[in-house]
């Protein structure tokens, strides 16, 4: 179990953390939803686990929706178990053109929230890029920074130019710099889920 000292995240963020608290973050997706289960005591922030729930979406959204259910509730009683303040932090769904996996992302997050809503003290939604701005991470400056190589395009109009670099690599590479903390098998679904439960716990 990894474990981070509070001043060094407050140092990094500039923000309190929220002691005694338990904090569980969900990176909602159609496919591959995220979990991780942050602990906060007087002096550590513990990684209690990092998770995944995965639906296949070629299978009725009915049973996923009671797949994905029966997921979230055995998350559930472990969440219920500790006696800290208890904080529930959901993805909030980004407006994208495919209107099905916009369909799925409400649907799956809907749930969370039924699931949850009236276990934790403290439930709220957030946008992917404000929580990565919660913890600190600024996309120029982890370009410019980090460890992440640029590609340059080679041909056409655009010759010279960097290609668009993946978001999920830059907040994996500055989660690892920042924290300390090494995703298992670089999985951008724990990532993402990592930086909402530690958004959770900042004030």
């Amino acid at each position: 179990m990894k474990s981070l000292l509070i001043k060094d995240i407050e140092e990094v963020t500039n923000k309190k953390v929220r002691k005694n608290t338990i904090c569980i973050g969900f990176d909602v997706s159609e496919r591959h939803t995220g979990i991780c289960l942050l602990r906060v005591n007087d002096t550590k922030i513990y990684i209690e686990g990092l998770f995944k729930i995965e639906t296949d979406v070629k299978d009725d959204i009915k049973n996923r929706m009671n797949y994905f259910i029966g997921a979230l509730e055995k998350y559930k009683q472990d969440f219920i178990k500790y006696k800290e303040y208890k904080i529930c932090v959901v993805e909030d769904s980004w407006l994208g053109q495919n209107i099905k996996v916009l369909k799925d992302l409400v649907r799956f997050s809907t749930l969370t929230w039924v699931v949850f809503h009236n276990f934790c003290d403290y439930l709220f939604f957030v946008l992917p890029n404000s929580a990565r701005a919660q913890i600190g991470f600024n996309k120029n400056d982890q370009m410019a920074e980090g460890n992440v190589k640029l590609k340059i395009i080679t041909k056409g109009k655009n010759k010279g130019k960097p290609k668009k670099v993946d978001i999920k690599l830059l907040v994996m590479d500055y989660l690892k710099m920042a924290f300390g903390v090494e995703v298992p098998n670089n999985d951008n679904d724990l990532a993402d889920a990592f930086v909402l439960a530690l958004c959770g716990i900042l004030k």
